[in-house]
């Protein structure tokens, strides 16, 4: 495999099933488009679901259940709260003593990772696409492993290190509302330190929002991320009964426009990957 994608979700509650490839559903439609649109190309690419909502789901509806017999009313907004927020909240940096389930969201991008490892060499260039809440949660993932690297030089496993990460696409990206306890804003280094040249010239942070998302965010207007942020693109996503509305937050993973943006970005890299075999290929511009 030439490239590594791994796929995390973001807010809500995600059934945890999948299919004969051991992709989750939320990442199904988004893969098989994908591979729809890259054609021959998507056999050098190796695709990973990193899934992690079990963790708070079971909680989440027990506290649902709880209120079944309370005089509560508007239980549609409730539960949506509840799945919504409630991730946000229970996933959340605290004390070290209370910080298990900071940690448990944690090991499944882990374990998520350590599948996708399985596939790919140890220098395999790794992009992630995150959705939502995925790409505050991968942030902090990162972030935390940077701390552990620490000097530029390469570790045993550059993969697991996440120091070949070449691709970050965030896309209903809610990065901003979590930045509002810090000053300064310090942002994760990218891209890793053991790309070669090549591949580093050629790395990119890609932000997609819908403007009727309202849990989408632009990234460059913070100060702190223009230099990371290649691109803010904003895309309306969804059918037309839902591309104007809030919904359109859960319209990306089915959305043709999007698929097109990402397919676009993944046969960049392929391309760069291919012409370190034949270095008379010219490359698109970014």
């Amino acid at each position: 495999m030439k490239l590594a994608v791994a796929i995390i979700h973001g807010i809500g509650t995600q059934p945890d099933s999948r299919d004969k490839d051991g992709q989750h559903a939320f990442a199904q439609h988004l893969i098989a488009g994908l591979r729809q649109r890259l054609g021959a190309q998507a056999d050098d690419i190796a695709f990973q679901s990193l899934y992690w909502a079990s963790v708070l789901d079971k909680r989440q509806m027990a506290f649902l259940d709880s209120l079944r017999d309370q005089p509560v009313r508007w239980r549609w907004l409730r539960r949506l709260v509840t799945l919504f927020l409630g991730d946000a909240s229970g996933y959340r940096k605290v004390s070290q003593a209370y910080d298990t389930t900071y940690e448990e969201v944690h090991q499944c991008l882990r374990h998520g990772l350590n599948a996708l490892r399985a596939r790919v060499d140890a220098h395999t260039p790794l992009v992630v696409l995150a959705h939502s809440l995925g790409g505050h949660i991968v942030s902090n993932f990162v972030w935390d492993q940077q701390c552990i690297n620490k000097t530029p030089s390469c570790p045993a496993d550059p993969f697991l290190a996440l120091e070949t990460l070449v691709g970050m696409v965030t896309f209903g990206c809610n990065i901003p509302l979590f930045t509002f306890a810090y000053d300064p804003v310090v942002p994760i280094r990218f891209p890793g330190h053991c790309l070669n040249q090549t591949m580093r010239d050629r790395a990119r942070w890609i932000n997609l929002y819908a403007p009727a998302d309202p849990l989408g965010y632009p990234l460059r207007t913070l100060p702190a991320y223009a230099p990371l942020v290649a691109r803010d693109i904003a895309l309306s996503v969804g059918p037309w009964y839902k591309r104007h509305t809030p919904l359109s937050h859960v319209e990306y993973w089915r959305d043709r426009g999007f698929q097109n943006q990402v397919a676009e970005f993944l046969e960049d890299l392929l391309l760069v990957e291919n012409s370190q075999l034949a270095p008379h290929r010219k490359l698109k511009n970014p």
